[in-house]
């Protein structure tokens, strides 16, 4: 009976103790009520603090995030752009190089023909010409008269046939140029047309590809992310969960012996 006595009174000594020493949080009587308040308070604030640590790292790499995508953009569309126009001068270069060699080769072909013209035809009335006086001059001065008017007037028939024949020729050439002329061009413009359309519809397309590609692209990143720091946070919490749990049972069962 004096052992038992000694015991609650031992006890009764210890739970005194232990409520004066806890301060006025536990001086309430439900111990495990006042430890729990106290506890969340603690671990708001340091949810705040953590918060705060991390706010300007979340911050900056956010807007380098904006900084790098609008790079990639960038360097994208330029690229894009340089081989636009890179192409762009390649196939005008062609079109030009072969218009200027086609435009050469009738200019100087024209040239020879009209300088080559009068002395072709000067030979033909000389030729002419001396045929007509050997011929003259064998029949005699008997048939000179005769002769001289026959060969005048056939030297007038000759000036008129000529002067039709090269001028029908010089018609046609001019004609046959004229129609070479505007074929060519009309052919290389629409060549022009088409290449122009076909360059144009491409450089779109391949544009609108690529922005399309990155955007998947950063929408898959971003994804992943959001997934990996969601995880992240989750275990987090449960470990911290765990390990606030764990820290206040020891509380409890150490301080409550």
């Amino acid at each position: 009976m004096m052992k038992a006595l000694k015991s609650r009174l031992a006890i009764g000594v210890i739970a005194t103790g232990l409520v004066a020493g806890m301060g006025t949080a536990f001086a309430a009587t439900d111990a495990g009520g006042q430890l729990q308040s106290w506890y969340s308070s603690a671990s708001a604030i340091t949810k705040g603090l953590i918060a705060g640590d991390v706010a300007s790292y979340v911050a900056a790499n956010k807007e380098k995030m904006v900084t790098d995508y609008k790079n990639i953009n960038n360097t994208a569309v330029n690229d894009v752009k340089t081989a636009g126009t890179t192409e762009t001068t390649r196939v005008q270069g062609s079109i030009n190089g072969q218009l200027n060699t086609y435009t050469t080769a009738i200019d100087s072909k024209n040239t020879s023909i009209k300088g080559s013209m009068p002395g072709e035809y000067d030979r033909l009335v000389n030729g002419t010409n001396a045929i007509n006086n050997g011929v003259i001059d064998g029949i005699g001065f008997v048939a000179k008269l005769d002769i001289t008017k026959d060969v005048n007037d056939q030297g007038k028939t000759s000036v008129n046939n000529l002067t039709t024949a090269v001028g029908t020729t010089q018609t046609q050439a001019a004609t046959a140029l004229t129609t070479k002329i505007e074929t060519t061009k009309t052919e290389l413009n629409t060549l022009l047309a088409a290449e122009r359309t076909a360059a144009s519809q491409e450089i779109k397309d391949n544009l609108a590809a690529k922005i399309a590609a990155k955007l998947a692209e950063l929408q898959t990143l971003a994804d992943t992310l959001e997934t990996a720091n969601k995880k992240a946070i989750t275990d987090k919490g449960a470990s911290l969960e765990t390990t606030g749990l764990a820290a206040l049972e020891t509380i409890v069962i150490n301080g409550l012996k």
